[in-house]
């Protein structure tokens, strides 16, 4: 889906003056945009998360794979308690 086909549902009010005071946008668009900017904000997360791991592997806090996957797999292989 292009621009044009984004914003083809966009209205706008004006005032006396001519000047616009508010934009009215489908919800469609609404959760299109929403989407969108959650999606930024992630990949900005990752590129800095990224910057941390490379000065600071240590004080990073993050985990190391093969740590976590010997914890997954071990709690996997445990069958759930009874109630």
């Amino acid at each position: 889906m292009n621009l044009a086909e984004l914003t083809k549902d966009v209205q706008f009010t004006v005032d006396q003056q001519g000047q616009t005071t508010a934009v009215v946008i489908p919800v469609a668009l609404w959760h299109t945009l929403i989407e969108l900017l959650e999606d930024t904000e992630d990949r900005e997360l990752v590129r800095t998360m990224q910057d941390r791991l490379r000065q600071h592997p240590e004080a990073s806090s993050a985990l190391r794979w093969r740590d976590v996957e010997k914890q997954w797999s071990d709690a996997s292989a445990t069958p759930p308690s009874q109630p």
